[in-house]
This record gives C-alpha cells, structure tokens and sequence, in this order.
C-alpha cells in the first residue's frame, strides 16, 4: 500500500467514526439527552479542569468530543452550561 493509499484509507475511516457519532448523538438526543457546545477553550488547562469537573460532578451518563458535550441528565448539563458558558 502506497502512502497515499494509507492517508486516503485513515481518512476515511475518521470521516466513518465522526458520521457514527454524530448519527448516535442524534439518536441519543431524541430520547432526551442534551447537548452542549462551548464556544472555545481558553488554554490546555482549561480542557483539563473540564475533564476533571466532569468526572467529579456528572451524576449521569455524559459523552465528549472536544469542545462538544452531551449529558443524558438535564441537571448535569445545565450545572455544565452555568459552570462553564459563563
């Protein structure tokens, strides 16, 4: 295989993964979760202190992927959007 060939494959298959979640948040969403979008990331710290906000405060299930969020409680994101778009 050409390293064409294996750029043009991994792209793809990254293309494949972003179409699946985006199909899997939508179908999350329709049964209630919430999705949250911040509009940027101060630094690498700021990043991090989400995670770790996250995992300390999150009473249900949630998903990540970079800046955009998804909270299957209402709580958890609404605690979220106040803590952070703020």
């Amino acid at each position: 295989m050409t390293i064409e060939e294996e750029m043009i494959e991994r792209a793809g298959k990254e293309m494949a993964r972003e179409v699946d979640r985006e199909v899997l948040w939508g179908m999350l969403q329709g049964i209630g979760w919430h999705r949250v979008m911040l509009p940027r990331f101060v630094d690498n710290h700021h990043a991090i202190d989400i995670t770790n906000w996250l995992a300390d405060n999150c009473k249900q299930a949630f998903e990540r992927n970079g800046r955009d969020f998804l909270f299957e409680s209402s709580k958890d994101a609404n605690w979220f959007k106040l803590r952070w778009m703020s």
